[in-house]
């Protein structure tokens, strides 16, 4: 069966192929080369895509609002193999992926129920991306480098962990887009490991290639990162995402295409 032939099936029972939004897809490839690349978008930018997402789930006569209906639709449009997923939905989980692509919030945050995403604050202050962003999922923002705010943080994530026995966070603990091989430990934010400490959480690695439309997006779920304390979590994450993104094969693993902005050590960066 050819990609293109292959079905996906929303909550309702609603099957479809991406023949069905071969339209929508093109629609995606040109925001997304117009915008610089899926690396480079301004909120308003993101927000222009997530309307035709949400736009592409209604024609189909799924239910945008549904988080199950969402992923699906992401999951056609980028062609998504999940690699060693176990299904999180009980327990409680913190999923710390790598970060190369806008979007990697709308993945995680609508991969498994009951997810809070730590995001840049610019995604919780822009109202026309927010507003359907909210229907999803649970978001937090983060001022990068700023000590109040990471305690912010730090106190949502726990706030969400104790209103429920089964909760998930994502934080993308590189703090920013990069690509793991011009990341070092240093820039690995610690905060997770507190977070997942006070929560009594597992600490779950994530690969995602860089999302595209032309070949499939694998996605690998490592193993609990158990660590005896903060200093060696940068470390662990980071030997954990090599390790993961070195277990794709078949092809190998697609090196992100990243602006020159993203392509930058991190600790260079204005953020």
């Amino acid at each position: 069966m050819s990609d293109t032939e292959k079905k996906y099936t929303g909550k309702n029972g609603i099957s479809f192929t991406r023949s069905d939004i071969a339209e929508e897809i093109k629609g995606i490839d040109a925001y997304t080369k117009e915008y610089g690349g899926v690396d480079s978008y301004t909120t308003d930018q993101a927000a222009t895509i997530c309307e035709l997402i949400w736009h592409t789930i209604q024609k189909l006569g799924l239910d945008p609002t549904d988080r199950e209906d969402f992923f699906e639709i992401l999951k056609c449009i980028f062609r998504f193999e999940l690699i060693n997923f176990r299904g999180y939905e009980h327990g409680r989980f913190l999923l710390a992926p790598n970060h190369v692509s806008e979007f990697d919030g709308l993945i995680f945050g609508t991969i498994i129920p009951d997810m809070l995403v730590v995001a840049k604050s610019d995604w919780i202050q822009n109202p026309r991306l927010n507003c359907m962003i909210e229907k999803l999922f649970a978001l937090t923002a983060v001022i990068r480098k700023d000590n109040a705010s990471g305690m912010n943080v730090l106190r949502s994530c726990i706030e969400h962990f104790n209103g429920t026995e089964n909760a998930a966070v994502t934080i993308f603990v590189q703090q920013t887009i990069a690509d793991i091989d011009r990341t070092i430990a240093a820039d690995v934010a610690s905060g997770a490991y507190h977070i997942a400490r006070k929560a009594s959480a597992e600490i779950i690695p994530v690969y995602c290639e860089q999302v595209s439309t032309e070949a499939p997006t694998r996605i690998v779920f490592g193993d609990p990162i158990h660590c005896e304390d903060k200093d060696a979590f940068g470390e662990e994450w980071l030997k954990s995402e090599r390790a993961m993104r070195d277990s794709i094969s078949s092809p190998a693993a697609r090196p992100p295409i990243l602006c020159e902005k993203h392509r930058k050590p991190i600790s260079e960066r204005d953020f």
